[in-house]
């Protein structure tokens, strides 16, 4: 697939399917008029006669061979304009690209133009249209054995034309841009949605290490041996029931800017969580193939910094394993020596990737970072509280959360604070040891992110990303089929691109 720009005099061979924006009580169709005349004059009898009002994706569209553009042309509606936001046109992006596939039209051009406002700039419009053209065009069938059954084909040119000649030229970095990131989101998803059986620690590593390669990133993975030596024992007790080994996996970028700070990203890497002992329900355990989705979204966001460009020294961090059954495997009251020299009770064994995370985020402290960003799926707890509308977000230092925050609504991945008082430490302090991994029941995001907070290296401002509810899509979304939908790859690339020492309180 490919997303262009273009002007509309330039725009080339006929499409298959134009399609133009139209707003709610939008009088003059004067710039549909010049593309095609015929057209407009079908939209304005619809129009009037109320058979189209530009309702939010509402569509009215009219098919002659004889029109210039496209023998299919389009009027989706957007709403009120004064009421367009970058959410609501990210659906409408989305909305148009379900009715192209559906209408199998592999040429769209759109007249970018007709869903330009005040309220949505050019430039961030023409971000939506790139991103979410990629997005909304993506499945996943690699294991299909039967062409029949393959979703329809997306469309494989989407082509925005502008009269603004000034747009092109303006425009087209942003485009450009955009795609890098969309395309590192369908890689994260292309990742994350492999089956358990197939995409393991190792080969999670193998992932990270070529893509590293492509990218000209450094990455080392510990294996099991190192981890035993350097006492990652968070990381080791949690695997301990699985037959495939465990890894930490460390990609770094950007080493010339490290006199200016390193920033680390964390991620959980549980390819497969049964919850161990502790064993999950049967219903719906298929989906935690995506317990991986924080690490993915740290070694794609490790990749697509490479491709930005970006001036900061990052170094990405993601502690893989499975959470499995076996003859030997981690216990409820088992008790741990982690990483960092605190020792943990095991109250409940499906509560292991805060187990994973402690060593890793205790291990940052050998980067010396000035700040620490973790995406992990950690408790079903949020996803209770938040559904799958936004992800949690606790942390050491408002100033970080913040800017994490403003990049979530930016992206369209949104962040909701939750408190992290020091009175809900007292909810894991364990009789037997100095803390164990589960509270009381009770505020079960809070108590994780608590728990976390006690390996976070000293004075290092800190935030943790609960991305249990917003990791994958249970049905069809407008921008997503069913599956892992790539979260956090946008949020994590949109706050590093924006960084600045502003971002972090003063130590």
């Amino acid at each position: 697939m490919k997303v262009s720009l273009a002007g509309l005099t330039k725009s080339g061979v006929k499409a298959d399917l134009f399609v133009a924006g139209y707003f709610k009580g939008e009088k003059d169709l004067k710039a549909l008029k010049k593309i095609d005349s015929a057209f407009a004059k079908a939209a304005e009898a619809a129009i009037a006669k109320k058979r189209f009002e530009g309702k939010t994706g509402e569509v009215f569209s009219s098919y002659q061979t004889g029109y210039r553009q496209a023998p299919e042309m389009l009027l989706l509606g957007l709403g009120e304009e004064k009421e367009l936001k970058a959410v609501s046109l990210r659906k409408s992006v989305g909305t148009l690209i379900g009715l192209a596939n559906g209408r199998k039209a592999r040429k769209v051009r759109v007249l970018l133009d007709s869903f330009l406002s005040a309220a949505v700039p050019a430039e961030e419009t023409a971000k939506i249209f790139t991103e979410i053209s990629f997005l909304a065009a993506y499945r996943f069938t690699q294991y299909k054995t039967k062409k029949k059954d393959d979703p329809p084909k997306a469309p494989e040119d989407v082509e925005l034309v502008t009269e603004k000649k000034e747009l092109v030229s303006s425009l087209r970095s942003t485009v450009g841009r955009s795609e890098k990131i969309a395309r590192a989101v369908l890689f994260a998803r292309d990742l994350n949605n492999e089956p358990g059986n197939v995409m393991n620690p190792p080969r999670l590593a193998s992932e990270a290490k070529k893509l590293a390669a492509e990218k000209k990133l450094e990455c080392k993975v510990l294996g099991f041996a190192e981890l035993k030596k350097m006492g990652m024992n968070g990381i080791l007790a949690v695997n301990q029931g699985s037959m495939t080994p465990p890894v930490l996996i460390i990609m770094e970028y950007g080493k010339e800017y490290q006199a200016q700070g390193t920033i680390c990203l964390v991620g959980k890497g549980v390819t497969f969580d049964t919850g161990g002992i502790s064993i999950k329900p049967s219903k719906g355990m298929e989906e935690m193939k995506y317990d991986k989705s924080g690490a993915i979204a740290v070694i794609t966001a490790m990749g697509l910094v490479a491709d930005l460009k970006l001036p900061l020294h990052i170094v990405g961090l993601a502690p893989s394993v499975e959470n499995n059954v076996a003859a030997d495997p981690q216990r409820p009251g088992d008790i741990i020596k982690m990483y960092n020299g605190k020792t943990v009770e095991v109250m409940n064994t499906d509560a292991e990737g805060r187990l994973i995370l402690a060593d890793a985020l205790s291990y940052c402290a050998e980067f010396k970072p000035i700040a620490i960003i973790d995406a992990a799926t950690l408790t079903g707890m949020c996803h209770h509280t938040f559904g799958d509308k936004t992800c949690g977000i606790l942390g050491t230092d408002q100033k970080l959360i913040d800017a994490v925050q403003k990049a979530g609504e930016k992206v369209g991945e949104r962040c909701w604070q939750l408190p992290l008082w020091e009175e809900y430490g007292e909810c894991i302090k364990s009789h037997h040891s100095d803390l164990q991994n589960t509270g009381d029941g009770y505020a079960g995001t809070i108590t994780a992110t608590m728990f976390l907070k006690e390996f976070v290296p000293e004075k290092t401002p800190w935030v943790h990303l609960d991305i249990a509810g917003t990791a994958w899509c249970t049905a069809n979304r407008f921008d997503c089929p069913k599956g892992a939908n790539g979260f956090g790859v946008r949020l994590l690339a949109e706050v590093l691109s924006n960084w600045s020492s502003e971002n972090i309180s003063k130590k």
